[in-house]
Order: structure tokens, then C-alpha cells, then sequence
């Protein structure tokens, strides 16, 4: 009894921690707004949906916290019982975490040239995720107590949060394995793709960490709520990443334009025979069809990892194809 009222402290540490993250949250969604107002509905849809769901998943962790720590201050039996405040941020943390998953087999999907292969599966982890926290969540409800859960449904718990890790485990290295496939041979842009495997990487990452904490505490510390408050971060900590992909193509995309453009302005060197001396002459050219190319295939890239790709991109595709025939074709009449 003493164990679970002992740390309360870490469940008001948790909540201050995730109200940080809710804030970070609210931020990049203001920045979204102000960079992509033109953005698909869909996209701009998600972005509000999980906005809304990391404000309530903030409420319903701040109630909890009045609950235990003001309202039952002092009651050692009132920090055994699950309050529903509690159950409630399960299910929004699987909610989130199961949009901001899908978001990033679309990714994959997209990056894959339409292949379920791997996008497939992860979207299948996915639900089970979901479906398990669901589960997890209504257990709660009935069991009660945190006793009695941890020994009836504790599995729940674990699977829920063995899934989010290795499907964060599973989307970064698909990922940073097809970014690397994208790779021009170019060094300034393969500088931009390499940014982006840094973002795969950093978001993975955390996301990765916290879920693997969260679950380390919970199986070895079953009479603490330890877990609890690393869990209260999960959810912040998937928006953050959802968010920090979408507003990052703005950056990457004047990256790209940059690196286009320097490499523009590049000379070519000619081999014999072009040139009157008969030697290799170094001729500067203003729009070098290279640096045109590499940038298309920057442009696509990040387009790939950052942004919706649905049936409804394909004449956009058909015109840098179009393009960049176009300019291999006048590189060989050159």
C-alpha cells in the first residue's frame, strides 16, 4: 500500500514533464499553421486531431494528479485505485501513437514505390497496438485497483508497449534504409538526404527510449508508479514527432534549392575535342542540367518522407519525370 503513495512524487514529476512536451506541441502546431496554410485537408485534419487529443490527454493528466495528490492527499488506499482519469490517457496515448504510426508507414509506403511489404506490417502492428491499450484500458476500468490489474492483465500493458517499440524500431530502419537508396552520389544533396536520415534517427530514437523505459519499470516495479509517469510522456513525445517531420519540409526543401543552385554555378570540365586547344577546357555554365537533376530527386525525397503521397500526386510525378528527360536529352545534344 505504502509502496504506490510513496511515488506519488514521480507521478507529479511525469505530469510536469508531459505538460512541457503539451506545450512544445501546441508551439509547432501554431508554426505548422503558419508555414502550411495551403497543406492537404487531410494532413491539416490529422494535425488538428492530434493537437486536440495531446490537450485532452494534458487534462486528463492534470485531474489525475489533483485526484491523488489534493483531493485523496494522505489516503494510502485511494493511490492503489486506478482513477479514470488514468484509464483515459491510455486509450488517447494509443490513439495518437496509432495516427502518428500510420503517418510513418504512409511514409515508408511512399518511399517504397508503393510497396506493402513493409508498410503493410507496420500498419498491422499498428492496430494491434491500438487494440491491446483498448483492451488495456477497459481492464483498468474493471480491475480497479493497481494490484489486481498487475495481476490479471499486466500482459496487456506489456504488449502494448513491447509493439510501439518495435515498430519505432521497424520505421526507422525502413526509412533510413530506402533515404539511403535515394542518395544521388552528389555530396551536397546527399548532405539534405543525410539530414534527414538524422531526423528518422533522432524521432525513432526517443519515442523508442521512453516506450522501453516505461516498460522496464513496469515489469520489474510492478508496486510503483513509476511507469506511469514515463508513460504520461509517450504521447507527447509521438505528437512531437509527427509535428517536428511535417515542419521540417521547409527547411529541407530551401536546403535543397541552396545545394541546386551552388551546383549550378559549378564549371564543367569538357574532354578533347570540344574545346579549340585540343586540351580540356574548364567552361562555366549558368544552368548545369546536373544540379537540376539532383535537385528533382532531392525535392522528391523529401516530398516522400514529409508529405502525403496518394494517387492524387501522380501528374506532379509525371512532370518531373517529364523534366528530367527533358534535361538528359538536352545533355546529350550538348
Amino acid at each position: 500500500m505504502a509502496a504506490y503513495g510513496n511515488t506519488l512524487g514521480a507521478l507529479l514529476l511525469g505530469a510536469l514533464l508531459a505538460v512541457f512536451l503539451s506545450g512544445i506541441v501546441s508551439m509547432q502546431v501554431f508554426v505548422y499553421y503558419r508555414l502550411y496554410p495551403n497543406d492537404r485537408f487531410r494532413i491539416k485534419s490529422t494535425v488538428t486531431v492530434v493537437w486536440f487529443l495531446d490537450l485532452v490527454h494534458t487534462i486528463m493528466i492534470c485531474i489525475a494528479n489533483w485526484l491523488y495528490l489534493i483531493l485523496h492527499f494522505g489516503n494510502g488506499v485511494a493511490a492503489q485505485e486506478i482513477l479514470w482519469p488514468i484509464s483515459v490517457t491510455i486509450a488517447l496515448t494509443a490513439v495518437v501513437t496509432f495516427l502518428v504510426h500510420i503517418f510513418f508507414a504512409h511514409r515508408v509506403y511512399s518511399l517504397s514505390k508503393r510497396k506493402l511489404l513493409i508498410a503493410g506490417p507496420i500498419s498491422v502492428l499498428a492496430l494491434l497496438r491500438v487494440v491491446s491499450a483498448m483492451s488495456c484500458t477497459a481492464e483498468m476500468v474493471h480491475d480497479g485497483t493497481w494490484k489486481k490489474f498487475g495481476e490479471g492483465s499486466a500482459w496487456l500493458f506489456t504488449t502494448g508497449l513491447t509493439i510501439s517499440a518495435v515498430l519505432d524500431f521497424v520505421i526507422a530502419i525502413a526509412l533510413i534504409v530506402h533515404l539511403q537508396k535515394s542518395k544521388t552520389g552528389w555530396h551536397s544533396m546527399d548532405q539534405i538526404i543525410d539530414s534527414i536520415v538524422l531526423y528518422t534517427v533522432e524521432n525513432g530514437l526517443i519515442t523508442s527510449i521512453f516506450a522501453v523505459l516505461s516498460l522496464i519499470c513496469w515489469v520489474t516495479m510492478k508496486n510503483n508508479l513509476v511507469f506511469l509517469a514515463l508513460h504520461f510522456a509517450i504521447s507527447k513525445l509521438y505528437a512531437n514527432s509527427f509535428l517536428a517531420t511535417l515542419n521540417a519540409r521547409k527547411t529541407l526543401q530551401q536546403r535543397s534549392q541552396k545545394s541546386s543552385n551552388d551546383a549550378n554555378q559549378l564549371p564543367l570540365v569538357f574532354p578533347n575535342g570540344l574545346g579549340r586547344s585540343g586540351r580540356f577546357s574548364t567552361q562555366p555554365v549558368g544552368a548545369n542540367p546536373i544540379g537540376s537533376i539532383m535537385q528533382i530527386s532531392v525535392e522528391k525525397t523529401v516530398h516522400c518522407v514529409t508529405d502525403a503521397g496518394d494517387g492524387d500526386e501522380s501528374p506532379v510525378r509525371l512532370s518531373e519525370e517529364e523534366r528530367q528527360d527533358r534535361t538528359m536529352d538536352s545533355t546529350r545534344k550538348r
